[in-house]
Order: C-alpha cells, then sequence, then structure tokens
C-alpha cells in the first residue's frame, strides 16, 4: 500500500492489509478532513488498484489501473475531497466515480491482496468522460 506521502507498506496477508487499511484511512490529515488516495500493487510493481476514499462521507472510489475501469456499486452521489499525493495535495473526486461505500472499498482491498486480481466484489465499468474529473497521474 503506498499513501499519498509515497510511504510503502508491505503486507502478507489480508487481515495484516486490513489493519493497515483501517489505521489509514481513519487518520486526520491536513486539509481537516480523512479524504485521502492508497495505491495498492504487488511488491517492487506499479500500482495496479487506486482507492480514493473518505470515511466521513462513506464513499469511495475504486479505479482499477490497467484498463481505466471504477468500482460501481451505488448511485453517483456527492464528491469527496481527498489528499491525492504530496505533489497535489487536494483534490475533489466528482460523485461520478465515488460509487462505492467504504465497506466495500475495504472488501476489494483485502480481496486484492489475497488473490493479486482485480476484486470480484464489485461491478466495474468504464470510467465515464467527464469534462470535470481530473486525469491523475500515478504516484512517483
Amino acid at each position: 500500500m503506498t499513501d499519498h506521502l509515497l510511504h510503502l507498506r508491505t503486507y502478507s496477508d489480508p487481515e495484516r492489509a486490513g489493519e493497515g487499511f483501517d489505521v489509514a484511512v481513519c487518520k486526520i490529515l491536513a486539509h481537516g478532513g480523512s479524504g485521502q488516495s492508497l495505491w495498492f500493487g504487488p511488491e517492487g510493481g506499479e500500482g495496479e488498484l487506486r482507492v480514493d476514499i473518505d470515511i466521513e462521507v462513506g464513499r469511495a472510489a475504486l479505479n482499477w489501473l490497467a484498463d481505466d475501469t471504477i468500482g460501481i456499486e451505488l448511485e453517483p452521489g456527492p464528491p469527496i475531497t481527498v489528499m491525492w499525493s504530496i505533489d497535489a495535495p487536494f483534490v475533489t473526486v466528482p460523485g461520478e466515480l465515488a460509487r462505492v461505500s467504504t465497506a466495500t472499498a475495504r472488501r476489494a482491498v483485502l480481496e486484492y491482496v489475497a488473490t493479486g486480481k482485480r476484486p470480484t466484489c464489485v461491478e466495474w465499468a468504464p470510467e465515464p468522460d467527464l469534462d470535470e474529473v481530473l486525469q491523475l497521474p500515478a504516484p512517483a
């Protein structure tokens, strides 16, 4: 797991990953909220799953980076503000992308850590082509 400050944490099993995820998403960050972006990928490899999550809003955006699909569980709702990276501290993720609950985002992370594959606990769809959606680069 890589966080917005590019801190890398390696988890050997889903239980440990879940514990690390829970600690990370509950932190209050510089913008006064807990919204942040986390990347998950194989050890030594590129991120494959990005999670933009704000537990205060109860929403998350899941993005499978290999094919730019997003996780779909809920109807579009409010946008979330996340601390995305040290270079672009605050990003507003439109509600059209933040379409999963925080519980489903956690399940997706646990499944990814267990299998190394795109999670099946959520439906995946092409990312909508919205003019206001920021195209976020991968972390450095």
